[in-house]
């Protein structure tokens, strides 16, 4: 039975307690709305959550601490989750009850856990100064490197379309080259305040231990109360009207990108019918479109989708030979149609609906998406998201709910990055 107190205005507590598990998974989770010019500085506290704090001002004394702690591992990152951003930090180390006997060392790391991510280094010069030019110049290259990559950079271009009122849902988490170049260790130190006073605060320990052993340590954390994020985690912004265009760039292979629109929500009335749909569309291994593009057209290096709920949007990509997009798009518009008129087997369906259920329980044991799903159970308190609710709702979604959702797919982004024709080809 999970344990949840409020601790202060915007911030809670909550413990799993499972004897499944041989380690402790706690984390601590930062949520405020999703804006463009945030993407940056958030991922740069992040990344220099595992460089330095102020009870370990380097990466050395912090590794000697993970180290004495039986090598606990660290696992920081930002997700965005519709119109919500999460910054976590995750210490993950062993259960007392695999210990010698006698032997705890819960306390120490809940004390590691507050240090890393509620007292970072900061100076004069700003937060973590010392180490603040190397994290952004990585963050620059990784940015970079995003940007050379032919699908990226043709997703990135389709998706700067789809969501051309809410760049912030476009960009890459790490911001674009001119946040990134704006950021400095001074102006960081400021967004810290903001953030560690002002974001709301989820604090999540999965595994073997005592609630009550958590809270009367979590309780003494020096958080102040803020107010509750009031953003909804559903994204509802403008979509733009039909565009269809296509760039030429230096790349040996074309990509074909398309958005649709759909009449979707996280956990919604319809959220489970879309879901098999999408997956029976071109989510999955057993997917219509990647049979008939790849396998029977031989027309794709891959070709999928990619379903996300919590925008209302599926994102349709292609890798493709240079010359071959009419022919694709057409498969693509066939095998709509196909769904939309019932042209598929209980077969196929039954082995989609199958794979989603695997996938799931694979992703159930794991602590970091117990983590994930706590979170979004607590934006959404009427969902159901246990994993027997997820098995039943994906089950019992019918051909005739397919047929009907597939019927609501509308194409708002077209996009083509066409590649250069090789000598001899």
């Amino acid at each position: 039975m999970a344990f949840s107190q409020r601790l202060k205005s915007g911030v809670r507590l909550t413990v799993v307690p499972s004897k499944k598990f041989k380690t402790v998974a706690a984390t601590v989770n930062f949520i405020a709305p999703l804006q463009l010019e945030t993407l940056t500085p958030r991922q740069l506290i992040v990344n220099l959550w595992p460089v330095a704090n102020a009870q370990y001002p380097d990466p050395t004394a912090l590794t000697v601490a993970l180290q004495d702690l039986y090598g606990a591992s660290l696992r920081t990152g930002v997700d965005r989750e519709g119109a919500l951003s999460i910054a976590t930090c995750q210490l993950q180390f062993l259960s007392d009850a695999v210990l010698p006997k006698g032997e705890s060392i819960l306390g120490p790391a809940l004390a590691l856990l507050q240090a890393i991510t509620l007292h970072p280094l900061l100076s004069t010069a700003g937060y973590a100064a010392p180490f603040f030019t190397p994290e952004q110049d990585n963050l620059r290259h990784e940015l970079q490197s995003v940007t050379d990559s032919a699908d990226n950079k043709a997703v990135l271009t389709a998706q700067a379309q789809y969501f051309q009122h809410a760049p912030e849902q476009a960009a890459v988490l790490g911001g674009t080259a001119a946040t990134i170049e704006a950021a400095t260790a001074e102006n960081l130190a400021a967004y810290w305040q903001q953030m560690v006073s002002q974001d709301e605060i989820e604090i999540i320990v999965t595994g073997d231990v005592d609630p009550a052993a958590v809270l009367s340590q979590v309780a003494a954390w020096p958080l102040a109360a803020r107010p509750a994020v009031t953003t909804p985690l559903q994204w509802t912004g403008q979509v733009p009207a039909f565009r269809q265009w296509q760039t030429m760039e230096n790349f040996q292979q074309s990509q074909y990108v398309a958005l649709y629109h759909l009449p979707v929500t996280y956990y919604g009335p319809t959220y489970f019918q879309y879901m098999v749909t999408d997956a029976l569309f071109g989510g999955s291994a057993n997917s219509l479109l990647f049979a008939a593009v790849r396998e029977q057209a031989s027309l794709a290096y891959y070709a999928g989708t990619e379903l996300d709920a919590q925008t209302g949007a599926t994102l349709l990509q292609a890798g493709i030979d240079p010359g071959t997009a009419p022919q694709v798009r057409q498969i693509v518009a066939d095998t709509l149609q196909r769904m939309q008129t019932g042209q598929f087997t209980a077969a196929r369906l039954h082995s989609v609906q199958e794979e989603l259920i695997a996938n799931r329980l694979g992703e159930s044991d794991r602590q970091s998406d117990v983590n994930s799903r706590l979170i979004l159970q607590y934006r959404l308190p009427a969902a159901d998201m246990r994993t027997a609710a997820f098995v039943r709702q994906v089950r019992a979604v019918t051909p005739a709910a397919v047929q009907a959702c597939a019927q609501h797919y509308v194409l708002v982004v077209d996009y083509l990055q066409e590649g250069v024709v090789q000598d001899g080809e």
